[in-house]
């Protein structure tokens, strides 16, 4: 029976696209409202959120728009020819500005600066690490973005008069201000309590919970995503149509077909959902389908998205547990990102497993959690965000296997004051590596069998302390392979670069970054040999721009404990 309703579904579905092609838009005729079954499923309500006092009203419709839909269930008012963009869904094929140190400031408050300077802010290193992640993965779309900010803006919770107009299709996309007000709230999918407050359900709960909208007083972006997990794309939800038999649209804007107003199709009697969807406004569309089983649609309340965000990187902070319950006041969680291609599977102590296993997602390790981005523009969507216990030691595999051309990647993880990685793996195809992080002890090893000349950075804050610093340690050679290990022994102020398994001599370049409340110091030496089987030790904290006598660097050549040999080196700049 299952099988019949689903086939049935694709046969309305097509039948109601053609009809749709050659009338346009959705009827919006006045007519009465209908009404969801009551016992077709279980109610699906939010997450304790705080809830606007009332609906906002629709503002400046004309009167065919203002129109409720034929058969409307529910209907919120919005419009996307007036109150959606104009312009489509975007990733790196525009050159725009997104998050900045303003909006960081703005989503968590000044701990995300080092130095605070008028109302100029020096970020930390973490925070300035985090924000080059997000930028990086809003290549592949910024759905997520205009999705939310056209409803904040069609409800009267931003205004759409500081970007030079009265309704959301009056914008200009070219407006600075505009992109970064995108960037903000694309940005939140991937904070607390936002993510936190993701519901997620069978079709028919998500139906019912939108259906409920005018009730509760919340409204709320739509994540959508293929069976496999991938594919993510977020719309915006304004609306129910009863279209008999059980048969019900949720009316949506869609931001990769400016002004149309499009249909997610849920049929009642087996549970199942379909949408006509292009993860790329410029190449032909395809299905998105599922079930009760699948899970592949959820909604993130609006509400969440307004107040202050918890910081995933400054020193000291707190989140709210992944996946919707508060945690412990002490519970801090690490994230790790991957930008570039391949996959991760990252390895506890214990041998529990996060990421791709065969190609399919998998989450064993106690506490960890996963969320896919909602982007909806790359045809390659961005690995997911890992969310980790903090202070948990992993093992994470890198793995090229499914490439088919090389691709420069990076892995960083950050945390709680502090951020490291490996950036400028070229990943080939077939080529998988290992990166060791132990977040407490704040070192990385990174290992390869290939010849790759990678970069290892660190970044920490430290509240209190004279200074928050930067590292890397650049184009380091590891020629034929090897492992190659960066750790910060804070109490000593020394970074300590260990080549014992490192398989041939090579050389690095060392950049370093001191930040105080005063000034900020760059200090940089290149071409520093690196011996196979060596320790080195760059005492960092005696050097600052007052005191330019070099930095001390010892070199313990057969890992004995013993500094074999010594020098200074001088700032390059």
């Amino acid at each position: 029976m299952k099988k019949n309703n689903a086939f049935r579904l694709l046969v309305v579905f097509f039948i109601l696209s053609l009809v749709l092609a050659a009338c346009g838009a959705a009827d919006e005729s006045d007519s009465d409202l209908g009404s969801l079954p009551d016992d077709s499923a279980v109610d699906a309500q939010p997450a304790e959120i705080v809830q606007p006092t009332e609906m906002p009203q629709p503002t400046e419709q004309s009167a065919s728009e203002a129109a409720a839909p034929d058969g409307a269930v529910f209907d919120l008012g919005f419009r996307p020819a007036e109150n959606g963009f104009s312009f489509s869904n975007y990733g790196d094929d525009l050159e725009v500005t997104n998050l900045t140190e303003a909006e960081l400031r703005r989503m968590f408050g000044d701990q995300v600066c080092a130095r605070l300077e008028g109302d100029q802010c020096t970020l930390t290193p973490p925070a300035q690490q985090w924000m080059e992640q997000l930028n990086g993965d809003m290549a592949g779309g910024h759905c997520e973005g205009m999705a939310a900010l056209s409803l904040l803006m069609y409800t009267d919770q931003v205004s759409e008069a500081d970007f030079g107009g009265a309704q959301a299709s009056q914008l200009d996309i070219n407006d600075p201000g505009l992109q970064r007000e995108i960037a903000y709230w694309w940005a939140t999918q991937a904070v607390d309590p936002t993510y936190a407050s993701v519901i997620k359900g069978t079709p028919v709960e998500i139906l019912q919970t939108v259906e409920k909208m005018q009730a509760t007083g919340e409204t709320y972006t739509l994540g959508i995503y293929k069976e496999d997990g991938s594919g993510g794309h977020a719309i915006t939800p304004f609306g129910v149509q009863d279209k008999g038999d059980g048969l019900f649209a949720i009316l949506v804007y869609d931001n990769n077909y400016p002004g149309e107003t499009r249909e997610l199709l849920v049929d009642t009697r087996d549970n199942s959902w379909v949408y006509e969807a292009s993860i790329n406004p410029q190449v032909e569309s395809e299905l998105y389908t599922g079930n009760a089983d699948t899970m592949t649609l959820d909604l993130t309340p609006t509400s969440a998205r307004l107040g202050r965000q918890q910081c995933p990187f400054c020193e000291g902070s707190t989140a709210l547990l992944a996946g919707g319950k508060l945690a412990d006041a002490a519970q801090q969680f690490n994230q790790v990102f991957l930008d570039g291609e391949g996959h991760l599977l990252i390895t506890d102590d214990d041998g529990h497993r996060l990421g791709y296993v065969d190609g399919k997602l998998v989450n064993e390790i106690p506490g960890a959690q996963y969320s896919l981005y909602r982007m909806g523009e790359g045809l390659n969507a961005p690995e997911p965000l890992y969310w980790l216990p903090a202070g948990l030691n992993v093992t994470i595999t890198i793995d090229g296997s499914t490439l088919t051309e090389e691709s420069v990647t990076d892995l960083v993880m950050i945390g709680s004051g502090f951020s490291i990685g490996v950036e400028g793996i070229s990943l080939a195809p077939g080529q998988v590596d290992s990166a060791y992080f132990y977040p407490a002890d704040e070192m990385i090893s990174y290992e390869t069998s290939a010849d790759e000349s990678p970069n290892i950075v660190l970044g920490v804050e430290r509240p209190g302390s004279a200074a928050d610093y930067s590292f890397e340690a650049q184009g380091t050679d590891m020629v034929g392979g090897g492992t190659l290990t960066l750790s910060l022994d804070s109490k000593a102020g020394d970074l300590l670069i260990n080549t014992e398994k490192l398989n041939n001599p090579g050389s690095f370049d060392f950049y370093m970054t001191r930040i105080t409340d005063d000034l900020e110091d760059e200090f940089s030496a290149e071409q520093i040999a690196l011996q196979e089987g060596a320790l080195v030790y760059i005492n960092y904290a005696e050097w600052n721009s007052a005191n330019p006598t070099g930095i001390y660097f010892g070199v313990d050549l057969n890992g004995d404990g013993t500094i074999d040999d010594e020098y200074v080196v001088d700032d390059s700049q």
